[in-house]
Parts: structure tokens; C-alpha cells; sequence
């Protein structure tokens, strides 16, 4: 059910904040109550269509994958947890437009917690997996039902009740914007999962067997925190890029991006250094002597994530200019040169050259990221200019 909610997850978080972010810094109400209709719209869709693949395939892959005929149950049960957490994309990125961040990390955290007080409630009890997955059928029904009270509350809040009572024909002359600038992330998010999860370890697996593909995979398991410890900061400033490019402030998106790398800068680099030096001792404290091969492996995927996580804000500032599928083509070519690299190098060098595979996947991404920002923070200096003088 995760690979199905993967596959078609629209992110449609990000066309929200932008969309709904543009429609309400530029005063269209309501447009912004009809973005907030069609955002729920797609979200929700996607996600009952995952559910009804996984209810119907359930029996097929509980005999043929799982082998266990009775495993459709489960699945059934897991994936109506999944089917309420659906909307929860959209109304998050709504809080975010309204800058109701704490709000976000208050159903979160009461959410995790909940779930976790009721698997340990039902691990006590010897429930077994299905008391577990209903556990995580409770908490996702309270999380969903706190999310609809504080949606309705920040809504009312901003003078924007109602919004299923809007007419989605006012945003009717976007509609293809909007479809294009949704498909590209949409995509873009399907490249990156095949990028952080799949394609090394395939190539590894048929080159270099399972335990190249192990190596590889520790080594990109193990810096994945550093992925993580960023994307709150990615959420926090995309609202914002939004903002101010929808009132023309280039100044201002200028000095939030720097002062952005320098924040990740401080972070980053610190624990990518003790990586540096500390990856056969981490490695060997943490996955065991056996695994001490893959040190040098995490040596490069470190300074390759380093790499990204400094121009991280690369993607939101793109998609704040609403160049989606210019961002597209960049997560295009580098996942290109990626499995390129991959082909070339790991017949010969296994996990070692999967390794620089990604590293070079990764620092094409940047390059030509901070290049295309480059040119258009030029372009939205001279049209700046331009208006000025009119």
C-alpha cells in the first residue's frame, strides 16, 4: 500500500501552497476558497483510487508476494489507515500559507504520540498485527478529525469559510497551469523516490549480488537523516518564496535564500565532517564489523547529500516561480546521468561506483539549478526595474 500511495501521490501539497499562496497574497479570495476545493479534490481522489487498487489486489499479493493467504486482511486494514491521512498534504500546506506552523507540529506530535500509547496498549494486550494496524486506524482517524478543527478554525480566522461551497469554474482559466505545474512535481516526486530507493539498489543487485546492494544501501540509509533534518526547513520557506515572489520583493527572496544556506550550512556541514572521519567506527558501532566496506561508500554519499541539502532551496524557489517543469527537466537530467554513472561504473567498482554515481547525479542537479536561479533572479531584477520605470 506505501508503494501504491507513493505512486500516486500528486504532492499536491506543493501546487497547494503555491496556488492558494499566489491566489490570497494577490487578494483573489475567492479563488483561494476554490483552490482550497480543488486541492482536497485531487488529494482525496488520488487517495481512494491507491485504496480501491489495494483492496483489489490485496488477494493477489498476500498468495504471490507475501505467501500468506491471509494477508489481504491486513492489507485491507492498513490501507484504510492510509485512505484517512489522505487530505492531510493539503491541509497542511494551507497551515503553512497561514503560517500556523505550530499548529502543524501539535496534531503531528499528538498524533505519533497517540499511536504510539495505543500499540503499546494492544502489545500489552496480545492483540497481535491486527490490534497494531487498528491502532494505526484510530490515530489516524483522530489526527484527520483535529486537522478538520484547526483547518476550520484557521479558515475562519482568515475570513475563508466554506470553501466546498466554491465554484471551481473561477480558477477555470488556470486549469491547465495548474495540471502542468501538478504532473511535473508529481513526477519530479516519482524521480527522486526512484533515486533515494530503487535504481542503485537494482543496478547493485544484478551486477554485484545482495551484498553489494547492502553496502550501498546502509550507506544511503545512514545519511537519510541529514534528507530529513532539511525538509521542515524546505516546508517553512516554500510558503514564503511564494509569497514574496507574488509581490515582486526580489530582495527579500534573495536574503532568504542565503540566509537559508547559511543556516544548513551550520548544520550540514559540522555532522557531514564527523561522518568524514567517524564512518568506519559509526558503521562499526552501529550495523557491526561485517559491514565495514561500506564506510567509503558513505564517505561519498555524504558529501553527495551534503551537496543537495546546500542548494536545497534550489526546488522551492523554482516552483515558487512557478517553473515546475523546468525543475522537472533538471530531476530529469540528473536521473539520467545517474543511471549512466551507475552502468559505467558499478560492473567494475560495485557499491563503490554506485556511490559516485550518485554523487555526480546530485552535483549535475545543483549546478544546473543554481544556474537556471542564477539567470532567473536576473530576469526578476530587470522586469522589477522595468515596472519602475514605467
Amino acid at each position: 500500500m506505501d508503494v501504491l500511495n507513493n505512486f500516486f501521490d500528486f504532492r499536491v501539497w506543493e501546487t497547494a501552497t503555491k496556488y492558494i499562496g499566489t491566489f490570497w497574497t494577490n487578494g483573489e479570495r475567492e479563488k483561494t476558497l476554490s483552490m482550497i476545493k480543488l486541492s482536497y479534490t485531487v488529494d482525496i481522489s488520488s487517495g481512494i483510487l491507491a485504496f480501491i487498487i489495494a483492496v483489489i489486489t490485496a488477494n493477489i499479493v498476500s498468495v504471490h508476494l507475501i505467501h500468506s493467504p491471509q494477508a489481504h486482511t491486513l492489507i485491507w486494514i492498513y490501507a484504510f489507515s492510509l485512505l484517512i491521512d489522505t487530505a492531510n498534504q493539503t491541509s497542511d500546506a494551507i497551515l503553512r500559507v497561514f503560517d500556523r506552523f505550530r499548529r502543524i507540529a501539535f496534531v503531528s506530535s499528538f498524533s505519533y504520540l497517540f499511536r504510539l500509547v495505543l500499540i503499546s496498549i494492544v502489545l500489552y494486550l496480545d492483540t497481535g498485527i491486527k490490534g497494531v494496524l487498528f491502532s494505526y486506524v484510530a490515530s489516524s482517524f483522530v489526527g484527520f478529525s483535529i486537522r478538520l478543527l484547526i483547518i476550520s478554525k484557521t479558515l475562519q480566522e482568515n475570513g475563508l469559510e466554506r470553501w466546498w461551497r466554491s465554484s471551481l469554474n473561477l480558477i477555470r482559466n488556470q486549469w491547465k497551469e495548474i495540471a502542468w505545474f501538478l504532473g511535473n512535481t508529481s513526477l519530479t516526486g516519482t524521480l527522486k523516490m526512484a533515486n533515494d530507493n530503487l535504481l542503485g539498489v537494482l543496478v547493485l543487485g544484478y551486477y554485484s549480488g545482495k551484498e553489494g546492494a547492502a553496502y550501498y544501501k546502509i550507506a544511503k540509509s545512514f545519511v537519510r537523516i541529514m534528507i530529513q533534518l532539511i525538509d521542515p526547513l524546505y516546508e517553512a520557506i516554500y510558503p514564503e518564496l511564494v509569497r514574496m515572489f507574488s509581490v515582486g520583493a526580489t530582495g527579500d527572496f534573495r536574503r532568504l535564500l542565503n540566509t537559508s544556506t547559511k543556516s544548513v550550512g551550520k548544520v550540514m556541514i559540522p555532522i557531514a565532517i564527523l561522518i568524514l572521519i567517524l564512518s568506519d567506527y559509526l558503521i562499526e558501532i552501529i550495523f557491526g564489523k561485517k559491514y565495514l566496506p561500506s564506510s567509503n561508500t558513505l564517505r561519498i554519499v555524504t558529501i553527495a547529500v551534503l551537496i543537495s541539502q546546500l542548494t536545497f532551496w534550489t526546488s522551492p524557489a523554482l516552483l515558487a516561480f512557478g517553473k515546475a517543469g523546468l525543475r522537472n527537466l533538471v530531476n530529469s537530467v540528473s536521473t539520467a546521468a545517474y543511471i549512466g554513472f551507475l552502468f559505467l561504473l558499478v560492473p567494475k567498482y560495485s557499491y563503490i561506483g554506485a556511490a559516485w554515481a550518485f554523487l555526480v547525479g546530485n552535483a549535475i542537479s545543483s549546478i544546473i539549478s543554481l544556474w537556471i536561479m542564477r539567470n532567473s533572479l536576473r530576469m526578476g531584477n530587470k522586469e522589477k526595474l522595468k515596472v519602475q520605470a514605467t
